[in-house]
């Protein structure tokens, strides 16, 4: 039986994904790209913007038409946005829900049902990969003003370590070496474990592997604290030094009005000391422009602010409307046209350009330890532990397969990102 899967929305979806074809895999399903005719399509959608649902919905389109006779199950957040708020779906009946929080355990056992085959749950490997997501913390207890998050992910639900620890091992002897930990809200790991936080987590990653580098996909800015980013710099070169931090927006009044818990000079203090104790980490971003009420000032503050910072990289999104958030109903009386948002997105990506360039410059000349992991149009590619874009030319370059980090010096900054060639001298740190 043929399945094909697509996923939309953040790395903590891609994650559950990569549990879901495991699993079907062990069980005898095969697995095939979702442009490809399938006897089960699954959607593993997005409902954070209206255009993420917008794909979902397209998605779905595509494999009512791709085979008539398929069977399709949609999980993720846009089905469990539509069973909290009773939209109807409009989708024919071989469309099935899955709008549990427990997504996954509720997606194979229809599965079961509908195959006959029992589904082998077990720690998943990944052939062939070098890097692979964990899941380790769903949920979010923070209710922004403008998110549906904590409404379709429920309270924070943390992984215990026993749990995660062999699956990372597993994968240490399958030959990944990249391990990036996810969650809804990351920073809040282990405030329902008793006090074992992210931090010790780290730490018994690193003490029971040897070849893995870790990764953190994003930390909310209102999770930091002094002892976690002094700590975090201490544990060594196997934790990347690249923080994602969700900036939202530079204006002091809009982020209290976002209910984001900080204002910009804690934002820039933690900033400061990343930067301090990592001197080559990567900060990057999301920002949300035209944000009900956003005046001018309020924007021109962003600009200036995220200038200042000069983000390593950042999503910039326009403000999207959620259904029963407070932002919904501030859109109905303080929403900004859509031709000033759109003018607002452009300028704020322009300004972001410039400060990604810029970070790129800096490293001209300089060493990177760098992870390919992959090979196309005769060039490696992989990314900087401090999550730049690298590529080096097959051709007199040693073979890069086999999972390891390779010393480049970085003789050309290019659009997508850095072009260099791999050194033979080892190094544990950049050397700047």
């Amino acid at each position: 039986m043929k399945v094909a899967i697509k996923t939309l929305g953040c790395k903590l979806n891609q994650a559950e994904s990569d549990e879901i074809i495991f699993s079907l895999s062990a069980s005898g399903f095969q697995i095939v790209p979702f442009r490809e005719p399938a006897d089960i399509y699954l959607i593993n959608s997005c409902a954070v913007t209206q255009e993420a649902e917008r794909k979902t919905r397209q998605f779905v389109r595509q494999a009512l038409r791709r085979d008539p006779s398929a069977t399709i199950f949609l999980m993720g957040c846009y089905p469990r946005k539509l069973q909290i708020f009773k939209e109807a779906d409009s989708f024919p009946g071989r469309v099935f829900t899955i709008s549990s929080l427990e997504k996954k355990e509720e997606l194979l056992k229809k599965i079961e049902e509908l195959s006959g085959v029992t589904i082998i749950p077990s720690s998943f490997f990944l052939p062939g990969r070098v890097r692979a997501w964990l899941k380790v913390e769903e949920g979010c207890d923070h209710f922004c003003s403008y998110c549906l998050v904590s409404h379709l992910r429920g309270p924070v639900r943390s992984v215990p370590p026993e749990r995660l620890l062999p699956q990372v091992k597993l994968w240490e002897e399958e030959g990944v070496r990249e391990v990036v930990l996810t969650g809804i809200n990351l920073g809040y790991y282990g405030v329902d474990l008793g006090g074992f936080r992210l931090i010790q987590l780290l730490r018994l990653l690193l003490a029971e592997t040897s070849a893995v580098r870790f990764r953190l996909s994003s930390l909310e800015p209102f999770t930091l604290t002094r002892e976690f980013i002094e700590s975090y710099a201490s544990l060594g070169p196997r934790v990347c030094p690249h923080f994602h931090l969700p900036l939202q927006s530079g204006s002091d009044r809009l982020l209290k009005k976002m209910r984001r818990g900080y204002q910009t000079a804690f934002f820039e203090e933690m900033v400061a000391l990343i930067r301090d104790k990592m001197p080559t980490a990567g900060i990057s971003t999301d920002l949300i422009v035209g944000f009900p009420g956003e005046t001018d000032q309020d924007f021109q503050t962003t600009v200036r602010f995220c200038q200042k910072i000069a983000f390593s990289r950042a999503h910039v999104f326009i403000f999207s409307p959620r259904p029963g958030t407070p932002a919904e109903r501030w859109e109905q009386k303080e929403g900004i046209p859509h031709s000033v948002k759109k003018r607002r997105e452009k300028i704020l990506l322009e300004v972001v350009r410039r400060t990604q360039e810029d970070f790129h410059r800096s490293f001209l000349n300089k060493k990177l330890p760098v992870l390919f992991e992959s090979l196309q149009d005769g060039f490696f590619s992989g990314y900087s532990d401090n999550y730049l874009p690298v590529r080096v030319k097959e051709e007199g370059s040693p073979s890069l397969a086999g999972g390891k980090v390779w010393p480049v010096l970085v003789e050309k900054i290019v659009p997508f990102g850095l072009v260099g060639r791999v050194v033979q001298e080892g190094f544990e740190t950049v050397d700047n």
